[in-house]
C-alpha cells in the first residue's frame, strides 16, 4: 500500500464517518426524548399512589419554586419517594448531559434540582383528576426535539407544543 492508497482510504472513512454524526445525534436525542417520557410516567405513577394514599396532591407550596428552589424541590421528592418516584426521577437525561456533574452528584445540596415543575392543586381530592387533559408534570426546559413533555391527568404523555396546538385550533 502507497501512502497515496492509505490517504484515499482515510478520507472515505472520515466522509462515512460525517454521514453517520447526524443519525447518531438524532439517535441520542430520541433516546433522551424517550427516558425522559418514562421519568414522567414514573412521576405520574407515585402521584396517583400518593392521590390514592392521601386523598389530596402534595401541599407544597408554590412560592418556594422563587423563593427556596432546593426546599421545593426535596419537598417534592421526599412526597413521592414512598410511591416509587426517586430523586433521578425528577432529572431530565437531556439537561443533565448538559451540566458538569454527574448522577452520582445530584444530591449534594449545591446541585440538587427538579427539573419537571409539578402542577399545583388544592387538598380537593378530585381537583387533579377534574379533567383528563390537565397537565399534572411539565419539563422546565424545552430542549427535546418536540419542545417541553409533559404528562397529563389521564396518563398520556405529549409535548406542550403539540398540546397547545390541539387544544387552541393554531
Amino acid at each position: 500500500m502507497t501512502i497515496l492508497e492509505l490517504a484515499v482510504v482515510m478520507v472515505i472513512i472520515a466522509i462515512l464517518a460525517s454521514f453517520l454524526l447526524p443519525v447518531y445525534s438524532s439517535i441520542m436525542g430520541r433516546t433522551e426524548e424517550t427516558r425522559c417520557l418514562a421519568n414522567l410516567r414514573t412521576l405520574y405513577v407515585a402521584a396517583s399512589g400518593y392521590l390514592q394514599a392521601n386523598n389530596s396532591w402534595p401541599q407544597i407550596s408554590g412560592t418556594l419554586l422563587s423563593t427556596e428552589p432546593a426546599t421545593y424541590a426535596t419537598s417534592w421528592v421526599a412526597a413521592l419517594q414512598p410511591y416509587g418516584a426517586s430523586h433521578t426521577s425528577w432529572i431530565c437525561p437531556t439537561l443533565q448531559r448538559q451540566f458538569q456533574f454527574t448522577l452520582d452528584q445530584i444530591d449534594l445540596p449545591a446541585n440538587y434540582r427538579i427539573d419537571y415543575n409539578p402542577t399545583i392543586f388544592n387538598s380537593n381530592a378530585m381537583t387533579p383528576r377534574l379533567v383528563d387533559a390537565h397537565p399534572w408534570f411539565i419539563e422546565k426546559v424545552g430542549i427535546h426535539p418536540r419542545g417541553n413533555l409533559m404528562i397529563l391527568a389521564n396518563g398520556t404523555t405529549a409535548a406542550l407544543a403539540d398540546y397547545v396546538t390541539s387544544h387552541t385550533g393554531n
